[in-house]
């Protein structure tokens, strides 16, 4: 492989190293004397990011010092004379403008600094996301709500909202609001003309009669005709009368004739079978329905069909409605203000294809990219979605085109599971056919991760073409490209054998994880060093698989989070304290904490009546921050918990001093605490359970599978938002959209992508394992029959496996004494390794720019958490506001309040007010080595005056200081010494005279400017 070819797109199966060639790529590009700061390397994960740009950097130094690596890297890039001490320098120099991240952070950065070009021309741009998005959302969800009850113009909201929900009126009015918006919101967003939501057309010109109507008329003669059928068998006539009470009691929008089982199921399967003519029915055994008993069942049936239709159009309309609003509100309270989520970004980006005006637009911030990047690297091309695409795909004509540029692409058809989240498997056929010849393709089909046994499995059940048709069809089938996966030859060693199994389990899910556990004590997880995942489907089974290795006594961590507020007492505790302040009419939340500890300490702290608690509880939290009133309150109770919760509680309350810096209200503090999620990574004997698409890019030495699904693939039930040409609709039940020929077809190309998605569930959870890889299926049900071709995963696996159904081993590859080959934990690992390194000298001491030092009982409330948090707020709101003219940017809150107050004053607002030929830096971090030693600040606010041939005139380092001190001269004294290392820092990065170079103090307790 030509690794540096202009134009390539690799084809990279599970587990064979795509990481290593986009890391070669870049290093074979800046060997060649590319500069690091025109590459573009993106992925779609931070991880992933952070581990492509240690891998660069990784290499490059061991090949720096090491010629022999030096000379297997050159031969892997394909560049002879590379000097990888050189490009090593020339990277590090650059890293700080190199773009090694995320999709949504580069377009993120592009849309930050073209703000004004792309379209935005509100407030200053916020990029909004996670807890705080979801937050904004539920607000002004809430909002429509309230204003729909409350104002008068508000019962055309509340019409849209019932007719958007007829069928529907027994869930709650926020979660279907909820419901519409994650549905229907994104096709809004899309652009899809008024016209097009719940089209008319769908249904042709001729009037749809009413359903009450066809029952009054038709349901008469109907049971009279069906008197005259000759019946084979007893029961038949009565089954056939049932089926048309049904149809009688049926309500359009319900959908309930949909989940009617026996006869009403096979009238409609047969009706759409045949065209006209008799109907072959069973009930025990066959009979014909015919002549006019015939005609009036199709009649009846298309007429309920149509109906169905009928109301699936009109609630969409309405839905159309109700995003209209929403996304009205959102286009007031958010975007106009600049504040944007990622969604908002993708489409901001990819707007140019909506007109001419914003061709141009767009025209011009790719001419100034253009400028700047010249090699563009794509990673996990599989989960690229259409809007990413539209975004991209401008800067990747240049790169295709420029004979300086290039383009590489690396993904894997078979692991594309996000469709859901939008990614586009199609799009690589897309990028084929687009570029042609220009690009070649390569293919990766051999695995650095996995061990011949595990593959053996993979390559039997995900390479079986022949079984996958009978399933699931040859048009499916012959989707799934297929090449044969090859181990690393490291991998084939003896050394590093290992073991695949599949077993039939009789039994349910409980009999599975029994047998789960036995082979995990088998194999020695949790007392050998290797890792182990179990991974499942959902996150029910998630809980339900962690919570009963935790009872047998395993160390598990939930897909690489733990949840600090909900899976240990004293965080439940805290998490109900901050609930019930939120809410005091919360009784759950109450009750909670009166089954606490916490209650004692409450009631000493503050009094007995619950009221008196509710109110010392919010005042103490206002003095101190929330984080520390809940400090004191558990401070009692700390030695008597145990580590695990005093850790996890720890957690929560660096989650608390979170909000206090950022001067959320209590309510928003307590629905951060209940979505709280902390990153950890488990330990060598940990078990992590992980639904499979949280996997997808990991690794582990064992992997345990306790259920291959046996429903079958596609589920009809999830199709729920049907769109094709000229139209898009909310969809009606499976048995009516047998009748409406274009929902058929839209379901069947639906149906076709449902299935390729599930084809690559199933390969990613293969891939994951290294050694080790044990799956558990169960016998199949004593309903099924014998010749059921069941379409599903567990079906495909079973027959690919050779599995007949009884319990037993069903395939084996390898043996169980694999695991003889793993280090005990805690015992003797065998010979000893080399000497231990000594203590490590480091080349330069480090040291921060900071000044002296605060001496006890100095500055009261300077160094409290409290003052500390409010010190980070102050500094977040002042961040946030670029110029004086933009006071709306800083935020709401106490901190918020008192930027403002602050430039109000004349000289801090003088000091704010933006003057022409001076660009504004805010937040930035120096690195900079100063009398022999490396020292690392940030600067809060940086001015940089040009003059017209773009040398620096002057410099102003702007400090925000919230010191509580009487004395400027004090603060000057304090801070002098940080203030002239930050002078030096920048004159020497600047290349200006120290002279130039004014530093100033932002004092909010004086709020005046002081001068260093």
């Amino acid at each position: 492989m030509n690794i540096l070819a202009k134009n390539l797109l690799i084809l990279a199966s599970a587990g064979s190293g795509k990481t290593y060639q986009l890391s070669n790529r870049v290093i074979g590009l800046v060997s060649s004397g590319v500069d690091p700061r025109t590459v573009v390397a993106l992925t779609f994960t931070r991880k992933a990011a952070g581990e492509f740009a240690d891998e660069i950097l990784s290499k490059l130094a061991a090949a720096a010092g090491d010629e022999e690596k030096a000379a297997a890297l050159r031969a892997a890039t394909g560049v002879a004379d590379a000097d990888y001490g050189e490009s090593l320098g020339r990277v590090v120099r650059a890293l700080p403008e190199v773009t090694l991240g995320t999709l949504d952070s580069f377009f993120a950065r592009i849309v930050r600094g073209f703000q004004y070009e792309l379209g935005i021309t509100g407030g200053a741009f916020e990029l909004i996301e996670g807890p705080v998005a979801a937050a904004a959302a539920d607000e002004i969800l809430g909002g429509l709500l309230r204003d729909a009850l409350s104002q008068p113009d508000g019962e055309e909201f509340l019409h849209a909202f019932k007719r958007a929900t007829a069928g529907k009126e027994e869930q709650k009015i926020s979660k279907l609001l909820r419901e519409f918006v994650d549905d229907w919101h994104g096709s809004w967003r899309d652009g899809v003309p008024d016209a097009e939501w719940g089209c008319p057309d769908l249904l042709g010109r001729d009037e749809v009669e009413s359903w009450d109507a066809v029952k009054k008329k038709l349901l008469g003669p109907l049971r009279a005709a069906l008197e005259t059928v000759n019946y084979t068998r007893k029961g038949q006539e009565d089954a056939m009368l049932k089926a048309v009470d049904a149809m009688e009691q049926h309500t359009t929008g319900s959908g309930v004739l949909g989940a009617a089982k026996g006869m009403f199921a096979k009238i409609v399967a047969a009706i759409g079978e045949s065209e006209g003519g008799p109907l072959t029915l069973s009930h025990y055994k066959e009979f014909e329905v015919g002549g006019k008993a015939a005609d009036l069942l199709r009649t009846v049936v298309h007429a309920a069909a149509r109906a169905e239709m009928q109301v699936a159009l009109e609630r969409t309309r309405a839905v159309a409605e109700i995003v209209k609003v929403y996304d009205a509100a959102c286009e007031r309270r958010l975007r106009r203000r600049g504040r944007l989520g990622f969604d908002d970004v993708k489409r901001c980006m990819g707007a140019w294809v909506q007109g001419e005006e914003a061709r141009l637009r767009r025209e011009a911030v790719d001419f100034r990219l253009d400028a700047r990047y010249d090699h563009w690297l794509l990673d996990e091309f599989q989960d690229t979605s259409r809007a990413e695409w539209r975004g991209i795909v401008p800067l990747l004509d240049e790169a295709m085109s420029g004979e300086a540029s290039s383009f590489f692409v690396v993904g894997d058809k078979k692991q594309a599971i996000y469709g859901w989240r939008g990614g586009d498997v199609g799009l690589f056929d897309d990028l084929v056919e687009h570029y042609g010849d220009g690009m070649e393709i390569e293919t990766m089909p051999v695995s650095f991760r996995s061990c011949p046994e595990v593959l053996k499995l993979v390559n039997t059940v995900c390479g079986d073409g022949a079984t996958m048709a009978e399933l699931f069809g040859n048009e499916a089938a012959g989707k799934w490209v297929w090449e044969d996966h090859l181990a690393a030859p490291n991998l084939q060693a003896p050394e590093n054998r290992g073991q695949a199994r599949v077993e039939v389990v009789d039994g349910k899910r409980p009999e599975r994880l029994e047998r789960m556990l036995e082979v995990m004590k088998e194999t020695g997880v949790g007392e050998r060093a290797m890792t182990c995942g179990v991974l499942v489907r959902t996150n029910n089974e998630l809980r339900e698989v962690a919570d009963f290795l935790r009872a047998e006594g395993y160390d598990v961590v939930e897909e690489g989070r733990r949840h600090p507020a909900e899976d240990n007492p004293p965080g439940v505790a805290v998490r109900n304290l901050v609930a019930w302040l939120a809410q005091p009419a919360d009784r759950y939340a109450l009750e909670v904490i009166g089954m606490s500890p916490l209650a004692a300490v409450m009631r000493e702290r503050y009094g007995e009546p619950w009221q008196a608690r509710w109110e010392g509880a919010l005042r103490e939290a206002e003095e101190r921050g929330l984080a520390g009133m809940v400090e004191e309150l558990v401070e009692p109770l700390w030695d008597g918990w145990s580590a695990f919760g005093r850790r996890r509680v720890g957690d929560v309350l660096a989650a608390l001093q979170e909000c206090d810096a950022m001067g959320r209200t209590v309510q928003e503090a307590a629905r951060m605490l209940a979505d709280l999620e902390v990153g950890q990574a488990p330990g060598v004997a940990a078990v992590q359970v992980m639904t499979v698409h949280k996997a997808k890019g990991l690794g582990f030495d064992v992997v345990m599978i306790p259920e291959i699904s046996d429903d079958r693939v596609p589920n009809r039930g999830y199709f729920r938002k049907a769109r094709g040409e000229g139209w898009i609709t909310e969809t009606p039940a499976d048995w009516a959209r047998e009748f409406i020929p274009a929902l058929k077809a839209a379901e069947e190309d639906w149906q076709a992508k449902q299935r390729y998605e599930a084809f690559c569930v199933l390969y990613v959870a293969l891939t994951r394992a290294k050694r080790g890889l044990y799956v558990f299926l169960s016998t199949p049900s004593k309903s099924r029959k014998a010749d059921d071709d069941r379409a599903s995963l567990a079906e495909w696996m079973a027959r690919s496996c050779g599995s007949a159904g009884s319990a037993g081993v069903a395939f084996e590859e390898g043996t169980a004494d694999w695991i003889g080959l793993v280090d005990e934990i805690g015992k003797d690992a065998g010979p000893a390794g080399p000497p231990a390194l000594g203590k490590a000298v480091p080349r330069r001491g480090r040291k921060q720019p900071s000044g002296a030092k605060q001496k006890d009982g100095e500055a009261p409330g300077v160094g409290s958490p409290r003052g500390m948090a409010f010190g980070s707020a102050v500094h977040a709101a002042f961040e946030r506001v670029r110029w004086a003219g933009d006071l709306a940017g800083a935020g709401s809150g106490e901190a918020a309040d008192l930027v403002r107050k602050c430039l109000e004053q004349k000289d801090i607002r003088n000091l704010f007010t933006e003057r022409p030929g001076v660009e504004v830096h805010r937040e930035l971090p120096l690195e900079v080595i100063l009398d022999g030693a490396w020292m690392s600040g940030i600067v809060d606010r940086l001015h940089i005056e040009r003059d017209a041939a773009g040398a620096v005139k002057t410099v102003e380092v702007i400090d925000f200081k919230t010191d509580a001190v009487e004395d400027p001269g004090e603060l000057v004294e304090r801070y002098e010494g940080q203030m002239e290392a930050y002078r030096r820092a920048l004159a020497e990065i600047l290349g200006v005279p120290g002279a130039t170079i004014r530093c100033l103090l932002v004092w909010t307790k004086g709020m005046a400017v002081v001068e260093v």
